[in-house]
């Protein structure tokens, strides 16, 4: 005689209504395709969205690779973007995240451009970047409380104003100086000196950066009267107080001017202290009398 069920009566109903399921035509079989996607989203909503947004939401700081700064940076890059960008709010699932995490770096004074961002295994964020480098420092006269005193403004080859915190005062000597009458600017780091005479001494810096410890090169002056030139006009002195006529800007000569590295050759050679004019000098190349 068979054994009577130990299930209660109560549960039979589950029971049968599953097997009449089980039994029923193809059409209905759509129904557990159906019940899979509906408990797979409301698993997705209840843990895995907290998961990812866990990981994903909000960039760890630490988390930040970028390209190695040089040695004359000083500050933290990494943290003053973070800081000042909110970057802990911005989210890796983000369509745009590379291009806002792009944009962020790329404010930052030092920073002359982000060449790539990429999103890496582990929310990792490696960013390449290119480097502002220091030229030159401006001087500026302020007066300040009454009394009149002298400052410096570092900037790159562009004329672009960069940390004035991060170097020295020994630093801020050993670098040529640029000496523009009247010049002053209030414009924030990262920021154009503006100034188009500025501009035009920065170039010449650039130019001179290699081998201005080895020249001897002090300081460089704008000369003329601005109205009646349109292109600036430099000096370049020298530490035995020499002052050699540069002429024109890098890239800025008039017809019949020298070149840049014409010019540079001919300061090169020049030995003494007599001033020379490098827009037309020959005497001082090599190889010349």
């Amino acid at each position: 005689m068979a054994m009577r069920s130990a299930e209660p009566e109560t549960n039979r109903p589950i029971r049968d209504t599953l097997r009449r399921l089980i039994k029923a035509p193809a059409a209905l079989s759509i129904l557990w395709p159906a019940l899979l996607i509906v408990g797979g989203y409301v698993t997705w909503h209840r843990w895995g969205s907290e998961h990812v947004a866990q990981n994903y939401y909000g960039i760890d700081v630490a988390q930040i690779h970028i390209t190695q700064p040089p040695s004359y940076v000083r500050s933290d890059i990494i943290q003053s973007v973070y800081r000042d960008t909110a970057m802990d709010g911005l989210s890796l699932m983000d369509k745009q995240a590379t291009a806002k995490i792009a944009s962020a770096f790329s404010m930052h004074p030092w920073v002359q451009s982000v060449t790539s961002v990429r999103k890496l295994p582990g929310g990792v964020v490696d960013v390449r970047m290119d480097y502002r480098r220091p030229v030159a420092m401006v001087q500026v006269f302020r007066t300040v409380d009454g009394i009149r005193d002298k400052f410096f403004f570092p900037i790159d080859g562009h004329a672009v104003l960069l940390p004035t915190g991060e170097f020295t005062r020994s630093e801020t000597l050993e670098f040529v100086h640029i000496d523009v009458p009247g010049a002053d600017s209030t414009n924030a780091e990262g920021m154009p000196f503006g100034d188009p005479r500025v501009e035009a001494a920065a170039r010449l810096a650039e130019v001179l950066l290699p081998v201005y410890r080895e020249v001897g090169i002090r300081k460089i002056t704008v000369v003329g009267d601005p109205r009646q030139i349109q292109v600036p006009q430099l000096e370049v002195t020298t530490d035995n107080d020499t002052r050699h006529h540069w002429g024109s800007p890098p890239g800025l000569e008039i017809p019949g001017e020298r070149t840049a590295e014409m010019k540079l050759r001919a300061l090169m050679a020049v030995r003494g202290n007599t001033p020379i004019d490098l827009r037309v000098a020959t005497m001082a190349d090599p190889g010349h009398s």
